[in-house]
């Protein structure tokens, strides 16, 4: 058997040697890939300043990023948040819709909320807007659960069918409770739709007005003094949603881009402040600066609008121009605006600068005037001063309301009222009225001497016999006169 032949002490530590020269740098390597700290969204990577001990580094502030969502109720509201979904960006969309049909030609980047199935089986409402209200009623968790996390909400909806006139209110009163900012843009039906459609509108509007922050309101019957009456109907449709489209990005990309002047949303919070304002929303766009005054034109007025910015109490606007802006025509731009709306008006306005030659601006305005819309609030009925100044002095006693008995009483006769006799308040005339004297009642005068008073007395006597005599006379029947006479003449005698 060979002998094993026995390695050195010395060959051994430099074999050993060797190996720690290669083996402890791959195991290092291994070790720091497993061992690497995870980066952190909030927490940068460390610099060599800070390992140096230069001291701590700066941390970048977290920007709060607004949550926006358009919401579309109904079948027309879901097409016209459809086409928005194209154009805008950076928003989260919504159609919300009964009818199972209508809901299947969404885009895919609009979420899909479908709610009333136990009531209509998947099927529409049929212009029956108690019963869009009914299905929105049902589901009110759910509808809570898909607005939360909110901050600014959209609502779009056509009102005068079933959906979206009755639904709609629904949907506007869960946004309040969440306090949720909320603009609602709403289209009435055609002229040739009925006057039913109009009266399920109008229904709708009022019961959406205290619920929603500002409502802007399109006529679709506007179509015709923008679009030839030969266009198809889907086309004329679309001209509306394009301009809704455009007006949206428009506020949408000044909320979230910085800007030279910065417009955010705490000021489209103190611009839609209040409840059952009207608002106006437009966007215009020139491709030279040498358009500025056709462009402030543009903005101010909007054919599909029933009414402008006269008048309104907050206004927010902002201009995006090139590199080339300069002070006098943002001047101008801002003078032609503020001339047009209230003068004691709260205006917020913005400048965002752009490598292009083209000026573009949004304008918001809130509190706008209209004469049918005015005429449509409802207005408390005010008491004259004097019965309001009664009424606080001596309150009028409650009128005791009587019983309705089943059987009628009879009829009672009327009575006449007596004559009435008016009796004159001057002094009458005095009458002078001869009164018999009695032969008692007289008194001779005392002035004769007592020698001829007997006779005169004597005769006096005489006298008042023959009165009494007289007087017994004619009280006597006339049958017994002629009989008694002998035998007063007898007496006499």
């Amino acid at each position: 058997m060979p002998k094993k032949i026995k390695k050195s002490k010395k060959v051994r530590k430099k074999s050993l040697k060797v190996l720690f020269k290669i083996k402890p740098l791959e195991w290092a390597k291994k070790v720091e890939k497993t061992t690497k700290p995870k980066k952190s969204r909030t927490s940068p990577a460390p610099s060599k300043r800070s390992e140096a001990g230069a001291g701590p580094q700066l941390v970048k502030p977290l920007v709060y990023k607004t949550k926006i969502k358009i919401l579309g109720i109904g079948g027309g509201g879901s097409s016209i948040v459809s086409e928005i979904a194209q154009v805008v960006k950076k928003t989260n969309f919504i159609a919300a819709n009964i009818n199972q049909q209508v809901s299947k030609e969404i885009p895919r980047n609009v979420k899909r909320f479908q709610f009333g199935q136990k009531l209509t089986q998947g099927l529409g409402t049929g212009m029956n807007p108690e019963l869009g209200e009914q299905a929105a009623e049902s589901e009110k968790e759910k509808i809570k659960e898909l607005l939360k996390d909110t901050d600014f909400c959209i609502l779009i909806s056509c009102l005068g069918g079933g959906t979206g006139s009755g639904a709609s209110p629904v949907f506007a009163e869960i946004l309040k409770k969440l306090r949720i900012l909320t603009l609602g843009i709403f289209t009435l039906s055609f002229d040739f739709e009925g006057k039913k459609r109009a009266e399920i509108a109008k229904d709708s509007l009022e019961k959406l007005k205290p619920n929603l922050n500002a409502l802007i309101i399109i006529p679709n019957q506007k179509i015709f003094q923008i679009v030839d009456k030969n266009t198809p109907l889907k086309e004329a449709l679309s001209v509306i949603n394009r301009n809704l489209a455009e007006s949206l990005e428009g506020l949408i990309t000044l909320i979230y881009s910085p800007g030279l002047i910065q417009v955010d949303f705490a000021d489209l919070k103190t611009i839609l402040s209040g409840r059952r304002k009207l608002a106006y929303l437009n966007t215009a766009e020139a491709k030279n600066l040498d358009q500025i005054k056709e462009l402030t034109e543009k903005i101010l007025f909007n054919p599909l609008f029933p009414y402008s910015v006269k008048g309104a109490k907050e206004v927010l606007f902002n201009i995006d121009g090139g590199l080339n802006l300069n002070i006098e025509q943002v001047d101008q731009i801002g003078k032609t605006i503020s001339n047009s709306i209230n003068p004691q008006a709260r205006v917020a306005f913005g400048i965002t600068q752009n490598k292009k030659e083209e000026i573009k601006i949004t304008l918001l305005a809130n509190g706008c005037q209209w004469e049918e819309w005015e005429q449509e609030k409802e207005k408390p009925k005010k008491k004259p001063k004097e019965k309001q100044a009664r009424s606080k002095q001596a309150p009028k006693p409650k009128k005791k309301v009587r019983k309705k008995t089943e059987e009628k009483l009879p009829e009672l006769p009327k009575i006449q009222p007596p004559e009435t006799t008016q009796i004159s308040t001057d002094e009458p005339e005095k009458v002078e009225i001869k009164v018999r004297k009695n032969a008692l009642d007289y008194n001779p005068p005392t002035t004769l001497p007592p020698e001829g008073r007997a006779p005169v007395k004597k005769a006096i006597q005489e006298e008042e016999k023959k009165i009494l005599t007289q007087e017994r006379k004619w009280e006597t029947p006339a049958f017994l006169r002629r009989k008694s006479q002998p035998i007063e003449e007898e007496s006499e005698n």
